[in-house]
């Protein structure tokens, strides 16, 4: 430790000698030596130029050790000067002994002095008595040269950067212990923490400066010595005006080391002399900043009022601030929806959240609070973005380090953000216009078509369709309640596979729709996910019939804030549209069915079997016709009443449905006959299914009943000329042969 303290004071010897050499008298031999506290010889000047006189019992050579020398040991403990003398070669030697001290009474450094005693006419301890003021002198003659080469060396830059770098590794490499740093000053003399200097080699972080920040920041700086010596801290002021702080700072790591008042005195006159030069690259610096800021804010402006799209507003308006404010953390609060990947957040009005960007949006003013967080000071900046026909969020900038904003960047920030809430004002009215036309045109267009069909499986394929265009989800599904029932049925879907899976109505965020009968959007950062899929952003409407839930349109994305508030207002028109077209389509089909169908056995009319018949004969290679008869029907309703009689038919036409196909027909003949036709069903078949219905009536009708079977088939090859009458009328002859030949029993034709 001790040769880094005494490195500078070589160079202050040096200084201290040339004073000496002035004092000394002329032509006297002798030796004037420096070393440490070690007795290490460090610097010896010879005290007559030329001399040729030198004891042989002290060497002159640099790095010899010289603690054994008489009264030297003496001068150490004691700390005061010593003068010995010794005899050697018939000269009497007079050595004189001078420690220089710390301030604590250690010695730092010995200055020593030997010449023959016969050149010495006076009192040499009190000649060495003075060179304490030349110690000082040297002291300050090394301040003042050392101080002079920094600022010519820092006069070559014109930026604060460079300058500042420089300057720190100057006085470093003087000062030869601990680190040197350097922090700007804010126009209250605190500390700009974001303009910061260092010499230590370490990650930002992680480095002494921040800890000492830590301290500093938010307190006026003045010139302090702190933490026993082992932090001295310097404002430089130039014509009243705050610079910066210049700050020497020891490791904790190296208790030993303490800085001493000459540290003090050369770190302030560094700072005093350099403070015109810094001064120079600070105006320098601010007025590239300022021609920087306002070039970067009128192209910004150029930009953004040139477009008309709100994303390419919001993010021009924060690529500017990255740019000029790398060390902030910027966000945007809405009050209105928009679809980016930008970090743009609702603007709400919760106590806790966002409260500094709610303040600047109430009060159209800038705000800055200073807030903690996680033990940490921090500040928040909020800008409101104004229009001319309202305030539309606000821009929030938050410092991601210990950090302090000026005036200049205050009212920079400001106008940012003004001039960002003209454009997006711009852009969200262009933007609204055109999602309004887009609007009418799809609401146009899907109301045209909508009206146009009445067939449900061709409106439910529509939908569906205008879904996936329109919102450009990764998802959408059409959904319908199932009664009698707490599940909700897929009809069509985005994904085919779900197609007919069911999912439950009283889980959210069915529910709520089901409660409130209301559209809703979700709209969050984490995946969540439903029994169909995962997402992040939903939305849904139900789907009315008489007031009640019958359905809901369903879309959904795993990408965050996808849907817009347009989108979900979107979403309800079609809702409301899809409705009425699935409404109507099933009302018709309702009408259809009441035409074709039976009213009592739910089975077809005679009319529509008939037509089906005639479909078949003109496509199909072949088909069967079994005509039943319900043997006894008149006894049925004689014995128990008309009532049991519809009962009972009404029995026998579900057993039909039971054993019979989709594809197959079965409708009511006539009172109490009934016919089923298949079609491509040949005649092996036919009897195993005519077999089959009468087997089930004669041994599940309450009361009991038996039936009577016609059965009769035809084929293209065989009966090129086959009508539905001929065919009715074979089947017909079938039956009435099963009739006569003792009911309960099928007959083919």
């Amino acid at each position: 430790m001790a040769s880094k303290m005494l490195g500078k004071l070589e160079t202050v010897f040096s200084y201290m000698a040339h004073f000496f050499l002035q004092s000394w008298p002329e032509h006297r031999p002798g030796f004037l030596f420096l070393t440490d506290d070690e007795g290490c010889l460090l610097k010896v000047i010879p005290l007559h130029i030329g001399q040729n006189w030198g004891p042989h019992s002290f060497s002159c050579q640099e790095g010899e050790l010289v603690r054994n020398t008489p009264g030297y040991e003496a001068a150490i403990q004691n700390g005061k000067i010593v003068v010995t003398e010794w005899r050697e070669d018939d000269t009497d030697i007079l050595y004189g002994i001078y420690p220089i001290l710390e301030a604590d009474g250690t010695v730092r450094a010995v200055v020593g002095l030997l010449a023959p005693k016969d050149e010495i006419h006076f009192d040499l301890a009190s000649y060495l008595h003075g060179l304490e003021p030349l110690v000082l002198m040297g002291y300050d003659a090394f301040i003042q040269h050392a101080s002079s080469e920094i600022v010519m060396n820092v006069n070559k830059y014109d930026n604060v950067r460079s300058l500042m770098n420089s300057l720190i590794q100057q006085i470093s490499a003087v000062i030869d212990k601990g680190y040197c740093s350097a922090v700007m000053l804010g126009k209250d003399g605190t500390l700009l923490s974001q303009a910061r200097f260092t010499t230590e080699d370490r990650e930002k972080d992680e480095t002494q400066l921040s800890q000492l920040l830590g301290r500093l920041m938010h307190t006026v700086i003045k010139p302090m010595v702190l933490d026993d010596e082992h932090l001295i801290v310097f404002p430089i002021y130039c014509e009243g005006r705050p610079l910066a702080a210049l700050l020497l700072h020891l490791s904790p790591e190296d208790p030993l080391s303490k800085y001493d008042v000459r540290d003090v005195a050369f770190l302030q006159e560094v700072g005093e002399r350099c403070s015109y030069s810094i001064l120079r690259a600070i105006v320098a610096d601010e007025l590239r900043q300022d021609a920087r800021k306002k070039d970067l804010l009128y192209q910004l402006t150029k930009k953004i009022q040139a477009s008309i799209d709100v994303n390419d507003v919001l993010e021009e308006i924060m690529n500017s601030i990255h740019q000029l404010y790398p060390y902030l953390d910027a966000e945007l609060y809405l009050t209105v929806e928009t679809n980016t990947t930008l970090p743009v957040k609702p603007l709400t009005f919760q106590p806790g959240e966002a409260e500094t960007s709610t303040q600047a949006y109430l009060e159209g003013r800038l705000v800055m609070d200073r807030l903690e967080v996680d033990g940490e000071h921090r500040i928040v900046i909020a800008a409101p973005l104004l229009g001319k026909q309202g305030i539309y969020g606000a821009l929030q900038l938050t410092t991601n380090e210990l950090a302090a904003m000026n005036d200049h960047e205050m009212t920079y920030i400001s106008n940012l953000a003004e001039t960002a809430g003209t454009a997006f004002e711009n852009a969200q009215l262009y933007q609204q216009s055109r999602n309004l036309i887009r609007e009418l045109r799809l609401i146009n267009q899907m109301a045209q078509q909508l009206n146009r069909s009445l067939n449900l499986g061709e409106i439910l394929q529509f939908v569906t369709k205008m879904l996936l265009e329109t919102f450009e989800a990764q998802y959408c599904a059409i959904l319908r309640t199932i009664p009698d029932s707490d599940r909700l049925e897929v009809l069509l879907s985005s994904n085919p596979e779900h197609v007919g899976a069911t999912v439950s109505s009283t889980e959210e965020p069915f529910a709520d729709m089901f409660r409130s009968k209301q559209a809703l959007i979700l709209t969050q950062s984490d995946i969540a996910s439903i029994e169909l899929m995962p997402y992040s952003s939903m939305m849904g409407v139900p789907l009315l019939q008489d007031s009640k839930v019958s359905g809901v349109l369903l879309v959904a994305d795993t990408r965050p804030h996808f849907f817009s508030f347009d989108d979900y207002k979107l979403l309800e028109i079609f809702g409301q549209h899809t409705s009425l077209a699935i409404t109507n389509a099933m009302l018709h089909n309702e009408v259809e069915r009441m035409v074709i169908t039976d009213n009592l056995t739910g089975l077809y009319s005679r009319r529509y079997l008939n037509e089906r018949v005639q479909k078949s004969l003109e496509a199909d290679p072949f088909g069967s016709l079994i005509l039943i008869d319900i043997d006894y029907f008149k006894k049925i309703n004689d014995t128990y009443g008309h009532q049991v009689g519809d009962e009972v038919l009404v029995q026998v036409s579900n057993l039909i449905r039971r054993c019979i196909r989709e594809s197959d027909i079965a409708a009511r003949w006539g009172g109490e006959e009934l016919a089923i036709y298949l079609p491509r069903v040949d005649i092996p078949t036919s009897l195993a299914i005519a077999e089959r219905i009468r087997t089930n009536v004669e041994a599940e009708t309450v009361p009991a009943v038996t039936i009577s079977s016609g059965l009769a088939k035809w084929d293209r090859d065989q009966n090129q000329n086959m009508s539905v009458e001929m065919l009715f009328h074979d089947a017909d002859i079938a039956l009435y042969d099963a009739k006569h030949s003792g009911r309960n029993q099928v007959r083919l034709a």
